[in-house]
């Protein structure tokens, strides 16, 4: 008998038994919706956050007091996403330092010596903190920052919307991140407005459009000049934090390393008592990529076992349909049908329902990512998972129809025709 043969009596076998038929392939068409969907969801936050963290400034460098609250990536610190710290902490970009209990700082001196390093563009030594601020009727509380201008202007990543950055001549001048004056100050015409923080009346000379998630700049904060936020917020010594930003040829991770060592031998400490954190874009997204493919993992890993009941499914319909065709099966061997031919018309029918399955599992899949794109929840289907959804249901089935198909061969044609 022509394979084609074999073929076609396998697929008739199925439309005989419709609804068990299609139950199974349900089984199957449950499972692999359920892997795509879920390792696509842990793909699209993996790229959402390689997307946020390569934007961060791939030449900055952050500094923040309190060691380090996560793993070491060459040497270099990569504190938890939202991580707290001192004043401010977390501020830029969502990392900072933890505190640790005998309260580290970093110093104006700190920064003097960082700046003299051997691949050190600028380091900008800040301090900051929340005061209150009114305009007209409005009273409000806000992330008051304390930059050096020529640093900010060479650090800071988000355009100005309108007016311009801070100057080494402005004294009681601010520049409003974006979602202080789009946000707070709804409404209002502000540049070149008086705003009155902590009893002193600053002038507004630029706004800044949305941050990309830089260390160097936060949408939440109000910036002024180091020397006048040193008056406003009452700190002449500490500073949380210090921003670097390399020279060109140069890699943030390796001048970091540098910047690394300096620090204990000024703080006289020794690595496993860090007490400062030092924080890259490349090794914050190295740990993050680490996270999510540990979550990839164990994601595939809960909806594998959904594929292993549909798998099951298969081979309890193969077996049934073993029983329900003994006799069947002993006619078309007393026919002169081989035994190779009735291994390969189960596995043909196993393997039609893996298919059958899994096919109709991309297209839910796809269906249920375009229904997450409007709840904004990112989801990212690869070719190589569609293709290897595909290929894997197939082999369930071909694997599940296998003992069922050995055991149909193995019938003898006499005993198959008495079977009752």
């Amino acid at each position: 008998m022509k394979l084609l043969d074999v073929a076609v009596l396998s697929l008739n076998s199925l439309r005989r038994r419709k609804l068990r038929s299609w139950l199974t392939v349900l089984g199957i068409v449950i499972a692999v919706a359920s892997i795509i969907v879920l390792i696509s969801l842990a793909n699209g936050v993996n790229q959402q956050i390689t997307s946020r963290l390569s934007t961060m400034g791939t030449d900055i460098i952050q500094i923040t007091p309190g060691g380090m609250r996560a793993g070491r990536i060459g040497g270099v610190g990569v504190p938890f996403v939202g991580g707290g710290g001192g004043p401010g902490g977390g501020e830029f970009g969502g990392f900072g330092g933890g505190r640790a209990s005998s309260e580290p700082v970093l110093t104006f001196k700190d920064a003097e010596d960082i700046r003299r390093i051997d691949g050190v563009l600028v380091a900008d030594a800040r301090i900051q903190g929340r005061l209150r601020a009114s305009l007209k009727n409005l009273n409000t509380s806000l992330q008051i920052v304390g930059v050096d201008p020529t640093a900010f202007k060479a650090i800071n990543l988000a355009p100005v919307v309108e007016g311009k950055l801070l100057n080494p001549s402005d004294r009681y001048s601010i520049v409003l991140g974006y979602s202080v004056w789009h946000n707070t100050f709804t409404g209002e015409e502000l540049l070149n407005r008086q705003i009155n923080i902590s009893g002193y009346s600053f002038r507004v000379v630029g706004l800044l459009n949305q941050s990309t998630g830089s260390f160097g700049t936060s949408d939440n904060a109000v910036y002024m000049p180091i020397d006048v936020a040193k008056i406003v917020l009452n700190e002449t010594t500490n500073v949380n934090p210090i921003i670097v930003k390399v020279q060109p040829g140069r890699t943030a991770d390796a001048v970091a390393l540098i910047i690394e060592q300096q620090l204990l031998e000024l703080h006289r400490v020794t690595i496993d008592k860090e007490d400062f954190t030092i924080t890259t874009a490349s090794a914050s997204q190295s740990m993050a990529s680490d996270i999510t493919g540990t979550l990839t993992m164990f994601l595939a890993g809960i909806a594998a076992i959904s594929l292993l009941v549909g798998a099951i499914g298969v081979a309890n319909t193969m077996f049934m349909s073993v029983l329900e065709r003994t006799k069947e099966i002993g006619v078309l061997k007393a026919l002169g049908m081989k035994d190779s031919e009735i291994t390969a018309a189960f596995l043909i029918e196993a393997t039609a329902i893996g298919i059958t399955g899994g096919a109709l599992g991309i297209i839910l899949s796809f269906a249920i990512s375009f229904l997450l794109s409007f709840f904004s929840i990112a989801s990212v289907i690869t070719p190589d998972l569609v293709v290897g959804s595909l290929l894997f249901s197939a082999i369930i089935g071909i694997l599940s129809g296998a003992v069922p198909a050995r055991n149909a061969a193995k019938l003898q044609p006499v005993e198959a025709l008495r079977y009752e």
